[in-house]
């Protein structure tokens, strides 16, 4: 532990103060906490309260602040500790811009994104099952109950519909009856692709509750229009495939288990300092 005699000294002058009586208590009244040679004084902790609006008389803001304000302390010590250098203004006043966090918020996470880059980014390893077991569990990525639907929209015109529905029934293909008949065309046919039955309305999830491939239901009058629909399949379908968003998943669990990794590495590391909380 790195522990100079200044701090030594520093130390047992706040111990002597604690323990001899209230007259030498008024010389430490001010101290929060100290960092090897580094002191927070209540004015620090009170203008770092004020800057992240944290709420006032409140202990359990107080100390989340200070341990904050604590580890800022031995982050800077480390990273100056490496010879990195110092960080730039530009850079910090762009972060500052892009996030508007306050310039000693921005300093600080630079300095935490090059250690962790330094010391933990490349141990972290993410793999296929990792990835996969996200996906499979994530509520953004499951699969709803949906139905894959063949459409015919008629604006309006209830005799238009049912010579529609009576092609369909004596046999003519829905598609063909579509391109005659449908005043809306998807993509230039019937298919519709796949609709999440929550996102029917109550009147089509109920006309489709009980269809199988195939069946066709209608018309319906919805919002000023007449609708034939034939079921094409029903399932679990996924707006996105696991292909799609493998290299998102991908980032996300590398973030968040370098995060995990760097907070270990620097509990581990503030464990090497002398830190004194008086709060």
């Amino acid at each position: 532990m790195r522990f100079q005699s200044a701090v030594s000294v520093l130390f047992c002058l706040v111990m002597l103060a604690i323990a001899g009586g209230r007259a030498r208590a008024e010389m430490i009244d001010g101290i929060v906490a100290v960092v090897d040679d580094t002191i927070i004084m209540v004015s620090d902790l009170e203008e770092r309260m004020e800057e992240l609006d944290a709420p006032k008389n409140n202990k359990n803001a107080e100390r989340q602040v200070l341990e904050l304000m604590v580890e800022d302390i031995v982050v800077k010590k480390i990273y100056d500790s490496l010879g990195l250098p110092p960080v730039g203004e530009d850079e910090a006043e762009d972060l500052v811009k892009k996030s508007g966090m306050s310039r000693r918020d921005a300093e600080s996470y630079i300095r935490k994104a090059a250690l962790m880059d330094m010391m933990v980014r490349s141990r972290v390893v993410v793999t296929e099952n990792m990835i996969r077991n996200y996906y499979e569990s994530q509520e953004q990525y499951r699969g709803k109950e949906s139905v894959h639907l063949n459409q015919i929209l008629i604006r309006g015109d209830g005799a238009k519909a049912a010579k529609a529905r009576a092609e369909l029934d004596a046999g003519r293909p829905f598609a063909e009856v579509a391109k005659q008949y449908s005043d809306v065309l998807s993509s230039g046919g019937a298919d519709i692709g796949w609709v999440a039955v929550a996102d029917l309305s109550e009147e089509v999830s109920r006309a489709l509750s009980t269809t199988e491939p195939g069946d066709i239901v209608g018309p319906l009058s919805m919002n000023g229009y007449q609708a034939i629909y034939q079921l094409v399949e029903r399932g679990v379908h996924r707006e996105k495939s696991l292909s799609e968003v493998r290299d998102e998943i991908a980032d996300t669990l590398q973030k968040k288990h370098q995060l995990e990794a760097f907070n270990h590495w620097l509990k581990k590391m503030m464990s090497e300092y002398f830190i004194g909380i008086y709060l």
